[in-house]
């Protein structure tokens, strides 16, 4: 059910243009992530070029797998996810067993990679993925698409919470937050880089990243077409050389009843202010049209979107 919030308030404002302003809500992560930051800057962009006309409001949530399911009840209007989450929803697999698939998801346009990324006290001696058994790890909040991957790869790989002192489900600030007190061993995340949260985890609390790699990660990833093989630049963090690891990508979705002219502006206005955008979330800085339109898109594009991108790219 979309937003006509502004109708509410026409009884109480005498301004004939009020009951004409339409709102929308575009759920995304914790307010100190880049899913917030990414929503925000979005929405930035289409409410100073739609002015008295559409009006976006980005929500902090827990993840993923919260906005997916509020997307699909009807509490928000828009949604960022990871590309697996995505076709996890289509499909009823993971968090979704036993669920209906989602079948009125509508792509609007992919965002950027993310990648899993594994840190580490140093004293904990963490050097790949078999290096978590027997250890006190973070995997993030149970509405998290961070949870949801790191599961779906643990279990792959055949471990199960038997093997672990203790799997954790923590916002991603707390989990950097007791890496660094001494309270875990090891937080497992999934964003874009660089990050700051993890370079003040590398340069405060001496944390390592860890590679995930080998053959049943290669044998993981040949069997889930949403993950690609990907490479964390140490560079940024005052290391030389790339660690190894795979990705998702962040995606905005909404449901296939959302109005074409309101996904069509949202699209417009971001390919039409690219730099801008990338300025106010750096990990929007590297968004190419033809990218955004084709990359971990598992859902349907929406018509919106399909004709912002049919201008854009000729």
């Amino acid at each position: 059910m979309f937003r006509l919030v502004l109708g509410l308030v026409f009884g109480l404002c005498a301004s004939a243009g009020a009951q004409d302003l339409r709102l929308y809500t575009m759920g995304s992560g914790d307010v100190s992530g880049s899913y917030y930051a990414a929503a925000a800057a979005i929405c930035d962009a289409t409410n100073r070029a739609e002015r008295g006309n559409l009006r976006c409001s980005p929500e902090a949530t827990p993840g993923s797998i919260y906005n997916l399911e509020s997307l699909r009840g009807g509490q928000i209007d828009f949604a960022l996810l990871q590309s697996d989450v995505q076709r996890m929803a289509l499909s009823s697999e993971g968090p979704f067993e036993g669920q209906p698939p989602f079948e009125d998801l509508r792509a609007v346009m992919s965002l950027y990679p993310e990648t899993l990324t594994i840190l580490a006290r140093a004293d904990a001696h963490i050097l790949s993925l078999g290096g978590l058994l027997g250890k006190r790890i973070d995997i993030g909040l149970p509405a998290s698409g961070r949870r949801a991957t790191i599961m779906r790869l643990l279990e792959a790989v055949g471990y199960d919470r038997s093997q672990f002192a203790a799997l954790l489900e923590l916002p991603a600030g707390a989990g950097l937050d007791e890496l660094c007190a001494g309270r875990i061993d090891a937080t497992v995340l999934i964003v874009g880089h660089p990050n700051a949260g993890v370079a003040r985890a590398i340069r405060d609390c001496d944390a390592r990243l860890v590679p995930v790699s080998g053959p049943q990660v290669r044998a993981f990833l040949q069997a889930n077409p949403d993950y690609v093989h990907a490479s964390i630049p140490r560079i940024p963090y005052g290391h030389k050389g790339r660690t190894q690891t795979f990705a998702v990508v962040a995606t905005l979705v909404t449901r296939a009843e959302t109005p074409d002219d309101i996904v069509n502006a949202i699209v417009r206005h971001v390919l039409e202010n690219m730099t801008l955008v990338g300025l106010s979330a750096s990990v929007l800085e590297n968004l190419s049209p033809r990218g955004m339109r084709d990359t971990g898109l598992a859902a349907p594009l929406h018509p919106g979107a399909v004709a912002a991108f049919d201008s854009a790219i000729k």
